[in-house]
């Protein structure tokens, strides 16, 4: 008798990135004007999921980070999770959870600067960071206003004027390799958050 290998089913998809515009040029503008400015931080976060920062953390003068400060209803966190977990559906299909307390989204500001050392990563990690599924990043800053600090994926096709697109939602797999390249002119506001969910499901 002839035995057929049982073979998992596969998902083309897991190496896919998606981007889509997901805010207007105004509520972008809003989004960063609602940002404290006492609350800017140098130092890259390395405590228990992204409450804590260590006094000895890593210092990146041409990044700084705070808190994505939200509104009624969350926003634009909402807006944000709804937009990713239809693509998800749609794609990659994990079993989300959300967004944890302990690892809530960072409004990113990246002025022109190196930042020499910053190589490729995931985004998966230790304790809090274990259970994150897919990466997000936002676009606030419109594409001229600055040149470079662009969102690279490692292996991945990139469409750099879509991904660049003021508005835009960008949309990969935690586990995936990605860096941005550095800013050589202007200043660039994103946000960056994760959505979660139960291990390997």
């Amino acid at each position: 008798m002839m035995q057929i290998p049982l073979f998992p089913m596969r998902n083309p998809n897991v190496s896919l990135s998606m981007h889509w515009p997901v805010f207007s040029p105004q509520e972008c503008s809003r989004i960063v004007a609602q940002a404290n400015s006492k609350n800017w931080d140098k130092r890259m976060p390395v405590g228990p999921g992204n409450v804590r920062i260590f006094p000895d953390a890593k210092m990146n003068a041409s990044i700084e980070r705070q808190q994505l400060p939200l509104g009624q209803n969350a926003y634009p966190l909402d807006q944000i999770s709804y937009g990713v977990n239809q693509v998800n559906a749609d794609n990659w299909r994990f079993e989300l959870s959300g967004v944890p307390a302990d690892d809530m989204p960072w409004l990113i500001r990246q002025s022109k600067g190196s930042t020499k050392g910053e190589d490729w990563e995931v985004d998966l990690g230790p304790a809090s960071t274990s259970s994150r599924k897919l990466c997000f990043v936002v676009q606030l800053s419109d594409p001229k206003s600055y040149e470079g600090g662009d969102l690279l994926l490692h292996n991945i096709p990139v469409d750099t004027e879509g991904f660049r697109q003021q508005g835009a939602i960008i949309v990969f797999p935690a586990y995936w390799l990605h860096r941005f390249s550095d800013v050589t002119k202007g200043q660039k506001h994103s946000i960056v958050g994760w959505l979660h969910g139960h291990n390997f499901r």
